[in-house]
């Protein structure tokens, strides 16, 4: 078997052991250099998904450790490790997410090349005589923080435990690459592919029981501090999307793989979009809120069908849009200007029998209090607005600048 049916095997394993990784190494494109072009000559993943491999790497090592070595590359991704670097000390910033990403590769039953840093059965790893506990809580930036500092003129990190003196850290099995030059846009539209990509497969191993441990709440914590709420908006909406694989129908990445791989199937849904229009919501909110149900139409516009409704005390009914027709949105009409009732509009869609696969709702957030609902509801808060009579009833974000 050469290195590039050892590589499609692996892929096709990965479908078997796990469908979070298994989705997102559809997005993977795996490219063979030769001995001597990269600094490790083993394999190394950039922002576009391009996989770098050198044969004699691939060709040392087992079928489930190439499983783990995909999966941690992956990881990289998930984790836009490459874009969080800033300003940091490369070589500890490439430790600490190596640290990071195989301790949840670890939870998870991967195996993983001998002689890379994985921590111990307690969950600890000793770098220069320094113990960083509970790795597979943390993210890189705090495993960071807890690096002994590389002093000037030094270009490696020390290693070892018990009464051993530390050895070079020189067992790599990937190299971290830059890639080529990208333009902050082209960086933006990585990160935001990366971010869709990720929650996509969180949706699908969540469908089928089988979500990797820790990952959800990493990412989270990831992104607690620096998410912006049209990220957490893209969540929303995503979460909703079925997506399921079927083999009677193969993916058109099957031929840049060389092997069939399924097609994804993914469901349109229908959402409702409540628009609050009592006179405490004034014009720059409702520019907000138009600005982004224009975005949600054209970010979803083959995977979602809105219908959209405005209330004061009263809730009118503005219409179907399908396929992200946006010149339709554009020129709606939206009533309102009176006061502000929310269980005015949820009885409404009670009593027309609407029933969404998911409510957003955008919002001052001065009404009267809301129970839970049967399907889900994020509330778009607008600049200023107070969450204390809907924060029990569904999820809250802030529009920011």
């Amino acid at each position: 078997m050469n290195t590039k049916e050892k590589i499609k095997k692996a892929r096709i394993q990965l479908q078997l052991k796990n469908p979070f990784f298994s989705y997102l190494s559809l997005f993977l494109k795996f490219q063979k250099v030769e001995k001597g072009k990269m600094l490790c000559d083993s394999m190394g993943v950039d922002l576009e998904g391009n996989v770098f491999y050198v044969d004699e790497f691939v060709e040392s090592l087992s079928d489930e450790e190439l499983i783990g070595v995909i999966a941690h590359e992956i990881g990289h991704l998930v984790f836009l490790t490459e874009l969080r670097e800033g300003g940091r000390d490369r070589t500890g910033w490439n430790l600490a997410t190596d640290i990071a990403i195989n301790s949840l590769l670890n939870r998870n039953n991967f195996k993983l090349p001998k002689g890379v840093l994985i921590p111990s059965y307690n969950d600890e790893i000793e770098i220069g005589k320094i113990k960083i506990k509970e790795c597979s809580k943390k993210i890189a930036e705090e495993i960071f923080e807890e690096l002994p500092k590389v002093k000037e003129n030094e270009t490696s990190y020390m290693f070892g435990d018990g009464d051993e003196e530390g050895k070079e850290i020189s067992k790599k099995f990937d190299e971290h690459l830059k890639g080529k030059d990208l333009t902050p846009k082209e960086k933006k539209d990585l990160q935001k592919a990366w971010s869709d990509r990720t929650q996509e497969a969180i949706t699908t191993a969540r469908m089928k029981g089988d979500l990797p441990i820790g990952v959800e709440r990493l990412i989270g914590k990831l992104h607690k501090e620096t998410i912006n709420w049209k990220g957490l908006l893209n969540r929303f909406i995503t979460q909703q999307i079925p997506y399921d694989y079927s083999y009677a129908r193969c993916s058109k990445k099957s031929i840049s793989v060389g092997a069939y791989m399924p097609h994804i199937l993914k469901e349109k849904i229908d959402i409702s979009i409540m628009v609050d229009l009592s006179g405490s919501v004034g014009g720059e909110e409702l520019a907000d809120f138009l600005s982004e149900i224009i975005g949600i139409a054209r970010a979803y516009q083959d995977k979602i069908d809105m219908r959209i409704f405005s209330h004061d005390t009263e809730c009118y009914d503005n219409g179907l849009i399908i396929n992200g027709n946006i010149e339709k949105i554009k020129q709606m009409k939206l009533k309102g200007g009176g006061g502000t009732s929310f269980t005015e509009p949820i009885k409404y869609l009670e009593e027309n029998r609407v029933n969404p696969k998911c409510l957003i709702w955008l919002t001052d957030g001065y009404g009267d209090k809301v129970e839970k609902q049967k399907y889900p509801i994020l509330w778009v808060l607008s600049k200023g607005g107070s969450d204390e009579l809907i924060k029990s009833s569904g999820e809250v974000i802030k529009l920011k600048n």
